[in-house]
C-alpha cells in the first residue's frame, strides 16, 4: 500500500481530525475530516509524500487552493483553509456527501438496460454549466473538466466542481511540451498545444461539458481507444459520434446542442456556459412561458410574510400567479423552468441571498428582497446584480406590490 502523509486520527490546526482515508492519487489523498470547532465534517486534501520535492507540483497545489478560494458559488466545492504541517501541505475543503459523477455513471450503466433520463442529465449539466460559468467568470479555466472532478450529492443530485490542479489565473499560458488534461475530455486545440489564451481556454471547458453530457446520455465518452495518440487524433479530425444511433428515442435538439458544444472549431461552439445552458433549457421547455395565461411572481418563502405578500395579489383576482417556495433549490429550478415575471426573496438563515441573487440574475427578472437592514453594505452589489427593489419591513409590502404591477403589466 502507498504511503500516507498522516495516519488516521491526526488532528491539523487543533480542529480537523483526519477519520478515513477515501481517495489516493499520484500526487495527492484525500480524508474525511470533522470540523471539531463547527461540528461537521469537511473533505482534506494533501499532497503525496512523492511530490514533496517538486518544487513545481507544491506551486501547482497552492495554485489550486487559491482558485478554489476565489469562487463562492453553490455549484463549486468550498475551501475553508490552507496550511502545512510535519513538511506535507494540504487543504480543507467544503465535504459533499455523496460520489464523484464517475463513480455515479459507473455505478448506473452497470445494467445494460437503462440510460440515464434526458431530465436528469439535463440537471446535472445545468449545474455543472452553472459552477463553470462562476469560474470563468473570475478569469478562470478549469482546463480538466470530466466526470472525476464532479461531484454529486447522493441526497438531491446536487452538483459541485473540484480538482482545480490545472488551473490558471493568466490571460495566456506557457507553451507545453506536452499535453495536459485527460485524453477523454481534450478538445482539439488543446491537443495541438502551442500558446492557448484564456478565451480558447474558456471554450476548451465547454467542449468537455459537451463530451460529459454525450457520456452521461449513452454510457460512455464520444471518444475512446486503449491508444491515447488514436484516442487524440479521434478528437482532432473525427466527427461527433451520432447520439441519436445509440439513443433514438432522443429529441434531435439533444444531438444539435452536443455538437455545437463539441465543434473542432472554437468559435462554432458555445461562446459561454451561460449560453450552453440557457440553449439546453429552452430547448427542452420551449413554451413553458408562452403557455402561461398570467403573469407569475414567484416567491422564496411559504411563511407569514410569503402568506401576505400573496393576500396582496389574490385582491387582484386571477390576474397574477403566486408561486411560494420553501426550499430555495427548488425555486431556482422553478425560477429557470418557467421564467416567471418577477422574483420575491425574503432573506432567511438556511441560504445566502447575496449566492442566490447572483444565481437569478442570468435569468435578467426583475427581483425584489426583503432584508432585515434595509442599510446593509450589501446594497449596492444586489443592485449591481439587478435587484429592482429592497424593502426592511413587511410594511412595505403594497409599495412592492405596486412597484411589481407597474413593471410586469
Amino acid at each position: 500500500m502507498k504511503e500516507t502523509p498522516f495516519p488516521v486520527g491526526t488532528v491539523l490546526e487543533n480542529k480537523f481530525r483526519l477519520e478515513k482515508l477515501v481517495g489516493m492519487g499520484a500526487a495527492g489523498v484525500v480524508y474525511l475530516g470533522y470540523d471539531l470547532f463547527l461540528q461537521r465534517h469537511v473533505a482534506i486534501k494533501v499532497l503525496r509524500t512523492n511530490a514533496m520535492h517538486n518544487r513545481d507540483h507544491i506551486k501547482k497545489f497552492r495554485q489550486e487552493a487559491i482558485t478554489m478560494a476565489t469562487i463562492k458559488h453553490l455549484n463549486v466545492v468550498q475551501i475553508f483553509s490552507f496550511g502545512e504541517k510535519d513538511g506535507y501541505y494540504y487543504f480543507v475543503m467544503e465535504y459533499i456527501a455523496g460520489q464523484t459523477l464517475e463513480v455515479f455513471l459507473q455505478d448506473f450503466y452497470q445494467s445494460d438496460d437503462k440510460f440515464l433520463s434526458l431530465d436528469v442529465a439535463i440537471g446535472l449539466i445545468s449545474q455543472i454549466c452553472s459552477g463553470l460559468s462562476a469560474v470563468h467568470n473570475k478569469g478562470i479555466a478549469h482546463r480538466d473538466v470530466k466526470p472525476g472532478n464532479v461531484l454529486i450529492s447522493k441526497e438531491d443530485y446536487h452538483i459541485a466542481l473540484t480538482d482545480f490542479g490545472l488551473t490558471s489565473l493568466t490571460s495566456s499560458y506557457d507553451d507545453h511540451k506536452y499535453v495536459e488534461g485527460t485524453p477523454l475530455y481534450l478538445a482539439p486545440e488543446r491537443i495541438k498545444s502551442g500558446k492557448e489564451h484564456l478565451e480558447f481556454a474558456n471554450l476548451s471547458d465547454i467542449y468537455a461539458v459537451g463530451c460529459v453530457f454525450y457520456e452521461m446520455l449513452s454510457g460512455q465518452p464520444p471518444y475512446y481507444s486503449n491508444n491515447v495518440v488514436q484516442l487524440l487524433s479521434k478528437h482532432l479530425s473525427s466527427p461527433v459520434p451520432s447520439i441519436l444511433e445509440k439513443r433514438p428515442e432522443l429529441p434531435i435538439y439533444v444531438e444539435r446542442i452536443i455538437n455545437k458544444a463539441m465543434a473542432k472549431n472554437p468559435e462554432n461552439r458555445y461562446q459561454s456556459c451561460k449560453e450552453f445552458k440557457k440553449d439546453l433549457l429552452n430547448a427542452r421547455m420551449p413554451q413553458s412561458k408562452i403557455q402561461r395565461k398570467q403573469q407569475m411572481v414567484l416567491v422564496f418563502d411559504d411563511g407569514k410574510t410569503g402568506a401576505k405578500i400573496n393576500d396582496f395579489f389574490s385582491q387582484l383576482g386571477a390576474i397574477i400567479e403566486v408561486a411560494l417556495i420553501r426550499d430555495y433549490k427548488n425555486g431556482i429550478d422553478l425560477a429557470f423552468s418557467e421564467k416567471p415575471d418577477a422574483i420575491i426573496v425574503i432573506e432567511r438563515s438556511d441560504f445566502s441571498l447575496l449566492e442566490l441573487c447572483s444565481i437569478l440574475s442570468e435569468l435578467k427578472i426583475p427581483i425584489y428582497l426583503f432584508i432585515g437592514d434595509g442599510s446593509s453594505s450589501k446594497v449596492f452589489i444586489y443592485r449591481e446584480l439587478g435587484v429592482e427593489g429592497i424593502y426592511s419591513s413587511t410594511l412595505d409590502i403594497d409599495k412592492m406590490g405596486k412597484q411589481i404591477i407597474n413593471k410586469i403589466l
